[in-house]
């Protein structure tokens, strides 16, 4: 037979073992949820405001001085021009190294920027094309992109124009519309073409090994003049293009089509 008083004890411990299990995990949980507030709570960085300066430059403008009587093309610059300043200052807060917020921005210029002054050509030749077309520029490529180029302006003293390389019987075509003045031998320059156009400008072909235009003829933009040779003072197939205009030699590659 079982001792009543014994079963009473019995039954009590069982009932206060497991009341204080769960204070116990409640507890716990608590201290485990304080600490992790605590820690979460040492482990955030600390916010600081900070100023911060940057200089920065001011890109300058271009102020142009056209000129009617030069050629679209021609550029040429009359005075460099000076980058301007500013300074920018803004309030910042960070946290550790990071950039979180920024509170205001302030800007202060200090240096005025000052333009580059630069003259370029606004003229443009009106040609008719053989082929209706229209060229952005007033002169065309004489060989329509074809060869390369040997020599430029500046490559010798003396060198009044541009050579261009190219295979023997490449055609060479009119730069520009204009009447032929001359369609023949002429010295050094051997087979030679030159035209004059409307406004009084002169394009030179030389060095052709067929000339396929007469003196007197009017020809068109574009239109078949002759045929690249080595006549002449030449050592090697390639056309030689000079640009006159009023009185004076310009470099042909300021003016062509590219």
């Amino acid at each position: 037979m079982r001792h009543p008083a014994a079963g009473c004890k019995i039954g009590t411990a069982g009932k206060q073992t497991k009341f204080w299990k769960k204070c116990t995990g409640i507890f716990a949980m608590l201290l485990f949820l304080y600490i992790g507030t605590v820690s979460a709570q040492a482990k955030a960085p600390e916010q600081v405001t900070k100023t911060v300066v940057v200089e920065q430059k001011i890109p300058f403008g271009t102020t142009y001085i056209d000129l009617q009587d030069v050629y679209k093309g021609y550029t040429k610059l009359v005075s460099e021009g000076v980058a301007g300043a500013r300074k920018v200052e803004a309030q910042v807060i960070y946290e550790g190294d990071k950039p979180v917020k920024v509170l205001s921005i302030t800007t202060t210029e200090t240096g005025t920027p000052v333009p580059q002054v630069v003259q370029r050509g606004t003229k443009v030749l009106k040609s008719k094309r053989a082929d209706g077309k229209i060229w952005s520029t007033s002169f065309a490529h004489p060989l329509k992109g074809a060869g390369w180029i040997s020599a430029d302006y500046y490559d010798y003293p003396g060198h009044n124009g541009v050579d261009f390389a190219a295979p023997y019987k490449t055609p060479v075509y009119a730069a520009a519309e204009g009447t032929v003045t001359l369609s023949g031998w002429y010295g050094e320059y051997g087979n030679c073409v030159i035209l004059r156009h409307a406004d009084g400008s002169e394009t030179l072909y030389a060095h052709n090994s067929k000339l396929t235009v007469r003196n007197g003829q009017k020809v068109l933009q574009g239109e078949k003049i002759a045929e690249v040779g080595t006549t002449g003072n030449s050592t090697g197939n390639h056309l030689h293009m000079e640009l006159r205009y009023q009185g004076k030699q310009l470099d042909p590659l300021v003016y062509i089509d590219q």
